[in-house]
């Protein structure tokens, strides 16, 4: 950073800044010698104290927040891939389910075989087709109404009677009004 030469020597005080002209005011009073009269010094020992920032300082901070930065797209890249590999493991059971899917699918067709299932209860279990018709003579009648499961017969709603109207329970105290 390049300084500005001072024009005085030194040792010599300078002087103080003076205050500009203003246009529509009356000029500044000036001395005998017509300089401007010089504005009032600010106090060195408690006035206002101007600190220029060190080269350090803004060093630390760039390679701070050039480091804070650089954390968080480590972060953010680690999400990334740890959410990918979940994905990639629900995809991959996603895909042993629909396998599973498939499997019962095709053992409920074959086992929907009628064929197969002649065979399963001749062999297997060892079924014989019946020989004699046995018929079994009832003396009830059948039922008027043929039962039947409760998921088969709607649920039917039972409306209670409309209850007396406040008018007509009036009337009915009135003599001769009921």
């Amino acid at each position: 950073m390049a300084s500005i030469p001072h024009t005085t020597p030194r040792g010599v005080p300078r002087s103080a800044p003076t205050l500009p002209r203003t246009a529509g005011r009356e000029p500044m009073p000036t001395t005998a010698r017509s300089r401007p009269i010089a504005a009032r010094p600010v106090p060195t020992e408690w006035g206002v104290v101007r600190r220029r920032i060190s080269r350090l300082t803004m060093t630390s901070a760039a390679l701070l927040t050039v480091a804070v930065v650089g954390l968080f797209q480590v972060l953010q890249t680690t999400q990334v891939a740890a959410t990918g590999y979940q994905v990639r493991a629900l995809e991959k059971e996603q895909q042993d389910l629909d396998a599973d899917i498939r499997l019962l699918e095709s053992q409920i067709a074959a086992s929907s075989n009628l064929d197969r299932i002649h065979q399963d209860a001749t062999t297997r279990l060892g079924m014989v087709k019946p020989q004699d018709k046995v018929r079994v003579a009832q003396s009830e009648p059948a039922p008027a109404i043929v039962p039947l499961p409760r998921r088969y017969v709607p649920e039917q709603t039972h409306e209670d009677a409309p209850g007396v109207a406040w008018w007509e329970r009036v009337l009915s105290v009135i003599p001769g009004m009921h």
